[in-house]
Parts: C-alpha cells; structure tokens; sequence
C-alpha cells in the first residue's frame, strides 16, 4: 500500500468515525434534554455514549496515525496494531449505534419501537454481510 492511499484510508475512517460520534452525541443530548427518567431512557442514553466513546477512541487513533504517516511520510508498521484495534472499535461501535437506534423507538411507543428494532436488525444483518463480503477478499 502506498502512502497516499493509506492516507486516504485513514482520512476515509476518521471523517466516518467523526460523523457518527457526532449523531450518537446529538442523540445524547436530546435525550438528557427530555427530563425523561425511565430505565428506557436510561437505557437508550448509556447505549448512544458508549457508541459515542467508541467512535471518538477510533477518531483520534485514525486522527494520530494520518499524522504521523504524513509527518515521516511513509507507514508506520508499529502503527498497525493500533490501527487494527481501532477499526475493530469502530465496526463494534456501529452495531452499538444500530442497537441504540432500535432502543431508542421504544421511548416513544410499542409501534414505534417494533419498527426501529426491526429497522435496526435487519442494517445489522446487511453490515455483517457487507464486512464479511470486504473481508472474505483479504
């Protein structure tokens, strides 16, 4: 792998992780904004942190590495480790983001929960496919 497409890699990854730490935060503080005090609500609250943390753990690995990549101009091999995990971060943190969408619609209603849990499976299932369809090709 070159390194102009190992920063474009990691460019890719950091703009994901950044974008979806910032939905998982804003769905945070609409729900702390709500004075709701269920255990759902709770619930639904601790799921979109954790996926919130998990993303921002993954951003600044992603952040750190493109710098140092493009600071020594070629790729790091002692990098890789961390790389690695923090890809692994971020697709454990998609299935938790997933999980507190389908939590999130039982705040509001029965209905409305059936729906966004079903919704939320059924992009769980297409992302377990899609990975397992990039990573069968490695």
């Amino acid at each position: 792998m070159t390194v102009e497409n190992y920063l474009a890699e990691a460019g890719a990854l950091a703009t994901l992780a950044g974008v979806l730490a910032g939905f998982a935060i804003s769905a945070v503080s609409q729900l702390l904004s709500t004075n709701s005090e269920s255990k759902l609500t709770t619930a639904t609250i601790l799921t979109f942190a954790a996926s919130t943390v998990m993303f921002l753990y993954s951003l600044i690995v992603f952040v750190l590495t493109f710098a140092a990549t493009a600071e020594q101009n070629r790729i790091i091999p002692e990098l890789d480790a961390l790389g690695s995990i923090a890809v692994l971060v971020m697709l454990a943190a998609i299935y938790v983001f997933l999980a507190a969408i389908g939590i999130a619609g039982w705040v509001r209603s029965r209905t409305t929960g059936i729906v966004t849990t079903a919704f939320a499976i059924f992009t769980m299932c297409l992302t377990t496919f899609a990975i397992t369809a990039v990573l069968s090709v490695f």
